[in-house]
This record gives C-alpha cells, sequence and structure tokens, in this order.
C-alpha cells in the first residue's frame, strides 16, 4: 500500500462548532469524538455502540434535540449543517470496511484528471467475499484482488489505471473514453501497458470501446479529436495510415511533433482545438510553428474538432488531396534529380 502524507485532520475546525459533547443530558464518548474526527465527522452505528453509546443515545442524538444526522443506514454524521461529496465518499469506504478504496470518476478526480464525465458514479472496491449493503449514492465492486491502494488528502484511492478503466466501465460513449485514456496517458499518471493490463480478457459492458480506445493510444494519438481523425483518415481508399505525434525526420529535436504526419508527401494535419491552439500565447505559437514547417517544405493541412464532427468528408477530402498533391509533387522532384545524375 502506497500512502502519501495524510494532512491534520480538518473536521474539528470545520464542524467543531456544531458538535456537542452532550446533548440535552446525553454525553457523547471522547473516543468517539476522537474518531470520528479522522473519518470526516462520520461514525458508524457499530462504532458509536463500541464506545459505549445505547440505541436510545443513538436515537436521541439523531432526533429533534440532537446535533447528529443520518447519512446512510448505519452511518452518521456527528454534526449540523451541509454534507459534502467528501462524506460520502468517507461513507462509501465505512461501508465497505478496512480494505475498501475508492475507485471511477471520484479517484480520476483526485488523481487531478480533468475529462472525467460529470456523471461518473462513486465507485468502491471491496475484497471478494465483501457483501456490504447496498448505498443509493455509491457503487460497490467486489475484487478477486485487490490492488495496491495510494493515499490521497486521507482517503485510499486505487491506482491511476484501474481507477481510469472503472470509470469507462459500461457507461459513456466512445468520445469519452478516449478524452479520459488519452488525458490519463500523457499527464503522465498511468502507461498504455498499465492501461491494457487493467482492462486484461474481460468482457463486461463498455469492453469494447475501450479497447478501441486504447487501440488509438498505442498508434500515439493524444486526445479525443486525434482519434476520431484516425478514425476518419481509415476510412478512406487512398490514404495510408499517418505517423502519430512523431517527430520530423528535419527534427532530432523534437521540435516540430505535428498530430499527424505523411513523411513520403511532406504533409502535416494539426487537430485545432481551442484548448492549445487559441488561448493565451496559442496563436503565436501556432504562427511560428507554422511558419517553421513552411520554411521546411511541409503543407500544414489544420482541422479544427468542430469540422471533424459536422464535415468530415469535405475534412477528408482536403487532407486526400494534400496528400496527393505532395506525392506528385515531390515524386517529380526525385525524378528530376534522377535525370541530373545521370
Amino acid at each position: 500500500m502506497t500512502r502519501t502524507r495524510r494532512p491534520q485532520s480538518t473536521v474539528s475546525r470545520t464542524h467543531g462548532a456544531a458538535r456537542r459533547r452532550t446533548m440535552n443530558g446525553v454525553r457523547i464518548p471522547d473516543e468517539l469524538l476522537l474518531l470520528a474526527d479522522t473519518q470526516d465527522g462520520l461514525v458508524t452505528r457499530r462504532q458509536a455502540a463500541a464506545c459505549g453509546m445505547s440505541p436510545a443515545a443513538i436515537r436521541h442524538a439523531l432526533g429533534a434535540g440532537g446535533h447528529w444526522q443520518r447519512l446512510a443506514a448505519g452511518i452518521y454524521a456527528t454534526f449540523t449543517g451541509r454534507l459534502t461529496p467528501r462524506h460520502r465518499v468517507r461513507a462509501a469506504l465505512l461501508r465497505g470496511g478496512a480494505a475498501a478504496m475508492i475507485s471511477g470518476g471520484h479517484a480520476c478526480r483526485a488523481y487531478g484528471l480533468r475529462y472525467v464525465p460529470d456523471d461518473a458514479p462513486l465507485i468502491c472496491l471491496v475484497p471478494a467475499g465483501a457483501q456490504p449493503a447496498a448505498m443509493a449514492f455509491a457503487e460497490f465492486r467486489r475484487a478477486a484482488a485487490l490492488p495496491a491502494s495510494r493515499w490521497i488528502d486521507g482517503v485510499p484511492v486505487a491506482p491511476p489505471a484501474r481507477a481510469v478503466i472503472d470509470t469507462c466501465r459500461g457507461r459513456f460513449p466512445l468520445r469519452a473514453v478516449r478524452a479520459l485514456l488519452c488525458e490519463a496517458v500523457q499527464s503522465g499518471l498511468t502507461t498504455r501497458e498499465l492501461l491494457a493490463d487493467a482492462v486484461g480478457d474481460a468482457r463486461w459492458q463498455g469492453s469494447a470501446l475501450v479497447r478501441l480506445a486504447l487501440g488509438d493510444v498505442r498508434a500515439g494519438c493524444r486526445s479525443a479529436p486525434e482519434c476520431e481523425l484516425r478514425d476518419l483518415v481509415r476510412t478512406s481508399l487512398v490514404l495510408d495510415e499517418p505517423l502519430w505525434n512523431r517527430p520530423l525526420p528535419e527534427e532530432a529535436d523534437a521540435q516540430l511533433t505535428p498530430d499527424a504526419h505523411w513523411r513520403d508527401a511532406r504533409v502535416v494535419v494539426e487537430v485545432d482545438s481551442s484548448e492549445w491552439h487559441r488561448l493565451g500565447d496559442g496563436p503565436e505559437r501556432t504562427e511560428r510553428r507554422r511558419a517553421h514547417y513552411a520554411a521546411l517544405g511541409w503543407t500544414v493541412v489544420p482541422v479544427s474538432p468542430w469540422r471533424l464532427r459536422h464535415e468530415p468528408r469535405t475534412v477528408l477530402a482536403e487532407i486526400e488531396a494534400a496528400v496527393q498533391s505532395g506525392h506528385r509533387r515531390h515524386a517529380g522532384r526525385r525524378c528530376d534529380v534522377t535525370a541530373g545524375s545521370m
């Protein structure tokens, strides 16, 4: 189990004023309050009983005269006020048991990934023999062999590859799957090999989409629009597969690494997403790079994600024309060189 530094609990600072050691004559054990401080202010019915609270005292704490609130069956918040997504994460871990860990979208967000679907469920991994009671806001998945967890901000989470694959499992479209897998690899959080290992030979709903997206990542695609460009190129009857995100042969220092290029035709295709090309100093960088392409004799075909999705036939025709023109132009030059050497 890999642990990062666990920050000092903020529960007492956040909820201390709202919690009470005594509620209408019912004393809350100090031991239980200290335990709650390590669990984001939550306790279970079993923990409360182990600390000496009777069922009547628990009912009183949850009643009108108390200051507790029920988060789920047998899981209580020892404070008044708003419950947050973190409290649901902690409740799922308490329900899952000591070996439980968070996976899926919540784990991906903890790692800093941005392309996580908004409706990705809270997933909690538990041992194969565990039988946690269902929760309305969490999905429990039993695993024959739990991966080694990592600790982020005091919460055990599954490794990045497992978290990403669990997020993609069975509910999201190909574009969302591609975006998340590409981001996970490009950010350096995981590798395509680890993602493939996390999928394995499993056949669950959505596994075919994950394998398709992994094929794009293996080819060199770095974003969902690049994957869609690859889909489009592969429908062509005249285009070979280009090189994806590979340095140009003239660029030993890899300063020019286009999204896709055909070396024989000396044609580059760049996907002009607003994230990379139109914000900050993006326009100036794009202009300098394309001037560099031109100086080296490369033709650049810029393509926007919007056109890929709404004008695919037109985009493909433009790329085909550029590549065919490049082949003719450079074939002619080769003939001239050959004739001049005779």
